[in-house]
């Protein structure tokens, strides 16, 4: 006979006791998160905010959100080291924080979502603390504390910053913080200078005396819209400012939907009521200012390690950032896309804390991204989004990657062309193990080879997406001539006969959209040989990747010859092909005639292709590619990419 026994011992239990004051020293109810090794601790006596807890390290935190007149304000108390051995009491005061500072090159204001977080580790086990807060948050405070001495400590705060979308202020006075309304239209990006008239409440506006200059209404009831534009414009009013019946005036601009007829702003009830008696004083002149097209974006993520300092600055730099020139061709309709940059520390399972932004395409924008552990995935969309505050679950993707500080990068997003391909790197090796072909061919692969994004089924762009996208793809497998299988894309795994033989896939994809101008429809057929394998080995599907002299129009030139410079390879991990043939054939028409391109074979597996205009064709045209290489192991690709780019006339 075996018996077992387990019991657990438990240290000497302690009461702890938290006092809360508030941001004027008023001691306040409160019951601030506890967290020891244990996991959470909740209060044995909540009317007198006191826990029972065994002796160990415990760490406390307590944050909130508090208006200021200059807008709204997150503070964050955090003792990360409390060290329990008797009855002890912890205070919590707000007034011992201290300002987050990021300061940056170039002026610059918050962008996106404001974020957060601490990790404290003790005795083995971990626990992540994060808050975002809309961008409407002005300023972030965090409390110093001392220098952990058991276990791992970390806070760390996300931030990215541009160009300030609208400054507006009083000719002679004060600063306004003013918002656009939604869907307003923009001011000139030189600025503007407009005389500032009253007219009365939003419900019944009164715009005589209004023409051609700024109408500032009340809106008590918050009904200020579309409607209100139209009739602001009507009577020839240049913009119109809100005064919101909340103090706090901040509204979010998003560059999609229809625009309404005249720029709208918006400023809270203070600022408001400050500006009309000026206007029944005296003649009032508002600048605005501002750009919606940043040239420059900060992608900060500060970290204190190990304690907060009594003084949290970051200032960006190239001694702690890296500088990503990123390039964002237009693909058509509206011209603007979606994109996101996550955030990753070292102890982090997932990604969390960052939604969507919107950047201008046709554009290049210079972004410093955090250097050192910080590792960061970013995420393009081709179109705009209307639930920003949801994660972007569609685009284009890169390689989630550190950077090294001083580095410079260049990125192009949607370039030309966008085919089927294996990327460089980010995805599953396509492969084969034992009798099973397991596919991972993404649908849209960039000029950049390393940005890829999956087909979204049946249009559905999924959290985050404005409107359906139809998008289609359709796959096939044959085996020695014969079809084994009819499948929904070429990201399957797929049971086969045993032994050697040569196989067939092709993969079909179409984008109907029209803020999807180029790669309208694909049709790919790979080659390649494949038998029984131990294991797991990769399939030999070549790859074909162009990069086109288009500009950020996705268009070349408009001389009548241009060079396309192709790269035939193997996925990663299996060498470089051997005796490459590759011939080129283009089309003016969608595919309905082709004509050869003299191609010139070049070092490696590189080749050129000379593309000349049909002489019968005038204005602009789309360039359609179908590509065709073998090597001599008898794997081939062919590939047609309708309206690749676009030729300007």
């Amino acid at each position: 006979m075996h018996t077992t026994l387990s019991l657990v011992v438990r240290g000497p239990v302690h009461r702890l006791k938290v006092v809360s004051y508030d941001n004027d020293g008023n001691r306040v109810d409160a019951l601030p998160m506890i967290w020891g090794a244990e996991g959470f601790v909740g209060y044995t006596d909540r009317d007198n905010a006191v826990a029972e807890v065994e002796e160990g390290t415990y760490q406390l935190t307590s944050g909130g959100i508090e208006r200021t007149d200059d807008g709204e304000v997150l503070r964050q108390v955090v003792l990360p080291e409390i060290k329990v051995t008797k009855d002890t009491t912890v205070v919590v005061d707000p007034r011992r924080t201290v300002k987050v500072e990021i300061r940056t090159p170039r002026p610059a204001e918050q962008s996106g979502v404001l974020s957060y977080q601490t990790y404290r580790e003790i005795d083995g086990h971990a626990w992540i603390d994060g808050t975002m807060y809309f961008d409407s948050a002005v300023a972030l405070y965090v409390s110093p504390t001392p220098q952990v001495t058991e276990g791992t400590f970390e806070f760390a705060s996300r931030w990215q910053l541009a160009a300030p979308l609208l400054e507006a202020g009083v000719i002679g006075g004060a600063d306004l913080d003013a918002s656009y309304m939604p869907e307003s239209p923009l001011f000139d990006q030189r600025g503007e200078r407009l005389r500032a008239v009253a007219a009365g409440a939003a419900d019944a506006p009164d715009f005589r005396g209004a023409r051609g200059r700024l109408a500032v209404v009340t809106d008590e009831q918050g009904i200020a819209g579309p409607l209100l534009a139209e009739r602001a414009a009507a009577a020839g009013v240049r913009a119109v400012l809100v005064v919101h019946f909340d103090t706090n005036g901040w509204t979010r601009w998003t560059p999609h939907g229809e625009r309404w007829k005249v720029p709208v702003v918006r400023v809270g009830s203070d600022e408001g009521a400050g500006l009309l008696n000026r206007l029944a004083r005296r003649t009032t002149t508002v600048a605005f200012g501002g750009t919606a097209r940043s040239p420059y974006l900060y992608d900060v993520m500060q970290i204190s390690e190990g304690h907060v300092p009594d003084r949290v600055v970051h200032t960006v730099s190239e001694r702690n950032s890296a500088v990503v020139r990123s390039a964002y061709p237009d693909s058509g309709g509206v011209e603007w896309a979606a994109e996101q940059r996550f955030a990753r520390r070292p102890y982090q399972e997932f990604t969390w804390l960052q939604y969507t932004r919107h950047v201008p395409t046709a554009f290049t924008r210079t972004e410093y991204v955090t250097s050192g552990t910080t590792e960061w995935e970013h995420i393009v969309h081709h179109r705009t989004v209307g639930d920003v505050d949801s994660p972007l679950n569609t685009g284009l993707r890169d390689t989630p990657r550190t950077y090294r500080a001083g580095e410079q990068v260049t990125e192009r997003w949607q370039g030309a062309v966008v085919r089927p391909a294996i990327p460089r790197e980010g995805v599953p090796a396509s492969v084969r193990d034992g009798d099973v072909l397991r596919l991972r061919i993404p649908e849209f692969t960039d000029s950049a080879t390393g940005h890829w994004s999956r087909l979204a089924p049946g249009g559905d762009t999924g959290i985050g997406g404005r409107a359906a996208a139809p998008e289609t793809a359709e796959a096939q497998l044959y085996r020695d001539g014969r079809k084994l299988a009819d499948l929904a894309d070429a990201w399957r795994d797929v049971e086969v006969p045993g032994g050697d033989a040569e196989y067939r896939l092709r993969l079909r994809t179409a984008r109907d959209t029209a803020e999807w101008a180029y790669a309208t429809a694909t049709d790919t057929t790979w080659t390649f040989p494949s038998g029984t394998v131990t294991g797991q080995a990769r399939l030999p599907l070549l790859q074909v990747d162009h990069a086109a002299p288009a500009d950020l129009r996705n268009t070349v030139g408009p001389g009548r010859t241009h060079t396309l410079r192709l790269t035939v390879r193997h996925q990663d991990g299996l060498p470089a092909p051997r005796g490459v043939r590759t011939t080129v054939e283009v089309s003016y028409d969608d595919g309905r005639h082709f004509v050869r391109a003299p191609v010139r074979a070049g070092r490696g597996d590189t080749f050129t292709a000379t593309v000349t205009r049909p002489a019968g064709v005038r204005g602009d045209a789309c360039v359609t590619l179908r590509v065709t290489a073998r090597d001599a192991s008898g794997a081939s690709v062919r590939q047609t990419v309708t309206r690749a780019y676009g030729h300007r006339g």
